[in-house]
């Protein structure tokens, strides 16, 4: 009778500095995840106004800065996993923009921004909302394009706020003075 050896569990910074070929990629409690099929154009438009909204606040207040395309987060520790942000949004009181390097920050984002792709499945994405409050993550907004929707999540106890085309994103505790109409998301 043989027993199955399990692999080698990888750790974050082993993950960060592996060759692991084309495509995007995850590490789900040590292990590698081919995040597939890559995001659509609709879903790569979405992050990038997300992205001029959010850096031009940065710019425009100092209160910190915003990453895209992917930018790694490390949500957990033995096993270790480290998801890919669409957008987030650090500021410069919790990780100054000078510290930013080539490592992993130790520091979770004020804010992540996941753009629901149509084949990402309900749980799956909540429960990416939840490992990233645990890990410290002040706020999670899912973006949803076929609903030309955003829902922010917070605490894990508290219920989420829906906002819909006609509202606008302010008063949000993490980005002081942001203001942004849903719409502009999808113009």
């Amino acid at each position: 009778m043989s027993i199955a050896s399990k692999p080698r569990l990888m750790t974050a910074e082993e993950f960060m500095k592996a060759d692991l070929g084309e495509g995007l990629h995850e590490l789900v409690r040590g292990e590698v995840v081919d995040v597939t099929p890559p995001p659509n154009t609709e879903h790569g438009f979405v992050c990038a106004n997300l992205t001029y909204y959010l850096s031009d606040f940065a710019r425009r207040t100092g209160l910190g800065y915003c990453l895209s395309n992917d930018s790694a987060v490390q949500t957990t520790r033995g096993p270790d996993t480290v998801r890919g942000a669409d957008v987030c949004f650090y500021s410069e009181a919790r990780q100054p923009r000078s510290q930013v390097g080539s490592k992993l920050s130790p520091i979770a984002p004020d804010l992540v921004i996941e753009v629901v792709s149509p084949g990402n499945r309900r749980g799956e994405m909540f429960a990416k909302v939840a490992e990233y409050l645990d890990a410290g993550v002040l706020a999670v907004w899912l973006v949803y394009p076929r609903e030309r929707s955003v829902v922010i999540h917070r605490e894990r106890e508290t219920a989420p706020v829906v906002l819909k085309e006609g509202d606008a994103i302010e008063d949000q505790p993490e980005l002081p003075g942001f203001r942004c109409q849903v719409s502009d998301l999808f113009a």
